[in-house]
Order: structure tokens, then sequence, then C-alpha cells
């Protein structure tokens, strides 16, 4: 019998209430349904994982399945029912193949978190620790809502500034197509009257005529330079030296440094006080979240307090000593580890950072626009006068 998930969400806790010999009913089901699943589950482990690294899943169909998941748990379906409840609904190939996995791993004796590993890329140490810490305790669907909740968050965060980012790229990458375009098709039409007319030209017209003259000429090795730049950067990239130094340029960069600072301290405080709510070890988690981390720099930080802290000292208090975290984040904290409260305090970190991003790119959104109207419009002024001018004095001496 298959699961509509979403009518099944809405009655299915109600349900349960009413009726507490329905585990056993749907566990007895679970068996004869599984049993019908051998040659898709060899597609799967055979077929399957091909398919999963050639269309991965999206981001977003991540955080739905672990929302999905939680609320199944919750309502005390069987785990095997609930993955292969989710796999019956209408996702892209790379999810329903990476569930069907999953379940596969749980069918065969291993533990959800065991399965959890197989994929590192989308599953991080942070939901392994976690999600076994919940098994150890029995507390897996409440293990699974934090999770959810934790993923729902991330998501959300690198949207907000995805989206603040987006807008002035755009405007930037088409100034710059119009630019190339009147500096190679237009000027160079232009070019041979204004200079046959003899007509006094302003620097900003020899500026940009001389300009399109050298686009006009030298455009393949420019294209042929900018490609190899483009591969040099893009290696270099990759590189851990490459890496730190990039992590570096965007702490560094004005306002976007300022809210990157911001997601990385909602990133550390979310993630560490998840882990340490779920009974994991301080050293543990501090290794786990710094695993997490999207920068170099704080990952570093991390690492060498997970050092500090063998050695007998506070996290605060080695954190303080770090230029990359701000005085708020250790005193908060401090404040945490004298109370015996650290993971809570942690939680009002987090959402208080959460909330300094959001406003900033309220702001940055408003702010943005009528700094790139300016921009634009000032840039347009220059080509159009420095085009414009000397072919209107052209005509007013014929």
């Amino acid at each position: 019998m298959d699961i509509d998930i979403n009518n099944f969400v809405k009655s299915k806790v109600t349900r349960s209430k009413q009726n507490p010999n329905e585990q056993g009913a749907i566990g007895s089901a679970r068996i004869s349904e599984t049993q019908g699943f051998l040659s898709e589950k060899d597609a799967i482990g055979i077929l399957g994982k091909l398919s999963f690294y050639l269309n991965k899943p999206k981001e977003k169909e991540i955080v739905t399945f672990m929302r999905e998941l939680a609320i199944l748990v919750e309502a005390r379906v069987p785990l095997i029912r609930a993955l292969g409840s989710i796999r019956k609904q209408k996702y892209s190939d790379g999810l329903l193949n990476m569930v069907g996995m999953i379940q596969q791993k749980v069918e065969g004796g291993k533990s959800l978190s065991e399965a959890f590993e197989q994929f590192p890329s989308y599953f991080p140490p942070l939901y392994v620790n976690v999600a076994r810490a919940g098994e150890a305790s029995g507390r897996l669907e409440k293990v699974l809502n934090y999770l959810a909740d934790n993923r729902e968050k991330a998501y959300d965060l690198k949207k907000k500034i995805t989206g603040a980012m987006i807008y002035p790229g755009v405007i930037g990458l088409s100034f710059v197509a119009v630019f190339i375009f009147l500096m190679v098709f237009v000027m160079p039409s232009l070019s041979k009257t204004l200079t046959e007319s003899g007509t006094k030209l302003p620097w900003t017209t020899k500026l940009i005529l001389s300009m399109s003259a050298f686009f006009t000429s030298y455009w393949p090795f420019l294209l042929i330079l900018l490609i190899i730049l483009g591969f040099v950067f893009f290696y270099y990239a990759k590189t851990e030296e490459g890496k730190r130094q990039m992590d570096i340029v965007k702490i560094n960069t004005p306002i976007v440094g300022s809210l990157l600072t911001k997601m990385y301290m909602n990133q550390f405080a979310d993630n560490f006080g998840l882990l340490l709510k779920e009974g994991v070890p301080i050293t543990k988690s501090l290794e786990i979240t710094a695993n997490i981390m999207e920068n170099h720099l704080y990952q570093n930080v991390l690492l060498d307090c997970v050092k500090e802290v063998q050695k007998g000292r506070n996290v605060s208090s080695t954190l303080e000593l770090s230029p990359y975290f701000p005085n708020v984040v250790s005193q908060i904290l401090r404040i945490g580890e004298e109370s015996g409260r650290t993971s809570e305090t942690l939680v009002k970190i987090s959402e208080y950072y959460s909330k300094e991003v959001d406003e900033m790119t309220r702001n940055m959104m408003s702010l943005i626009e009528p700094v790139l109207i300016i921009f634009l419009g000032l840039g347009t002024a220059v080509i159009v006068a420095s085009v414009i001018m000397p072919i209107y004095n052209m005509a007013g001496s014929m």
C-alpha cells in the first residue's frame, strides 16, 4: 500500500493516537512490501550510483527530503516504510536513487546514520553524528526535526546572500557586454568619420576611440589571454593556498566581507550548538563544525581551538584571541560556559546573526539599486557625450 505524504502527514498523528496497534500492522505490511523491490534494489545498487553522480539532487530537494522524513518518523511510520514512501514522490532521479540507496542500506541492517555516512557531500559529519546520537538515545524523530530545521535555515541563509549578490552581478555583466559591443561594433564605424572631419575631439572621445581600436585589433589575443588567465585562476583557486587567499579576500572585501562574517558566525553557532545539544563531546563537536565551515580561516581557528580545549582552556577564551571572531561571540559564549548553558547560548548567537544577515541583505538590496543606477547613468553619460558632442560640433561647423 502506497502512502500519499500530503494526506498522510495531516492525518497520521491523530490516527496513531487513536489506534496504538497500528505500528505493528505497518511493520508487518513492510515485510511483504519490500520483498517486491528486489530487482529494483539491484538496479539501484548497480545503475543507480552512476545515475546519482550524473544527476545529483539539488539542495532544495535534500531540504524537502529531510523535512518529510522527519514528519513521517515523528508520526511513528517505520523508517524503511517512510523511505519507501518518499521514493514514490515526484522528485529528480538523483534524489530518488539516493533515497533508494539509503533504504537499501537500512534494510541491510545498517542504521540511518551509517546510511547517511555513504553520502558525505549531502550528509556531512554533523548529520551523521547527530543522527547517531539520536539513535542511541531513542530520540531519532526529534533529532531528524533538528536536522531538518538546520538544513532549512542554512539553505534559506545561502539563498538570501546569493540573491543579494546576483542582482549587481547581472547588471555589471550587462554593462560590460554593452561596453564591449560599442567598442567592437559601433565605435569603429564612427572612428573614421570623426577623425577625417578635422574636428577637435575631447580627451574622452580620444580615449574611447583608442580603446575601440585596441579591442578591434587585438581581440583574438585578448580572448586567448582571458581564457588562459581563467584556467590559471581556476587551478590556483583549487589549491590549498589559493583557497586560503580567496577566503582572505572574501573576508576583507568591503560590505561583502561583513555579510559573510555574519553568515559564518550563524553557521558556527547553529552547528556547534546542535552537536552539543545532542551530547556530542565538545572536541568532536568543534572538529565537525570546523569541517562544515565554508571558509578555511574559520576552519583553522576551530581546529586550533580543539587543541586548546584539550589542554584545558575554554572555547570562549580561545576564540577571543582570533581576529575573525567578533568579541560579542566570545563574550556571550563565556557567559554560557560559566552558567552551564553553552548550547542554549549558541542558539541565541545563531538567532542574533540570522537576524543580522536578514537585515543586512535587505539594506543591501535597497541601497544597491540606486547606486547601480547612478553608476550606469554616469557611464552611459560619458560614452554618449564622447560620441554625440563631436558629431554635434562637426555638424555645427558645416
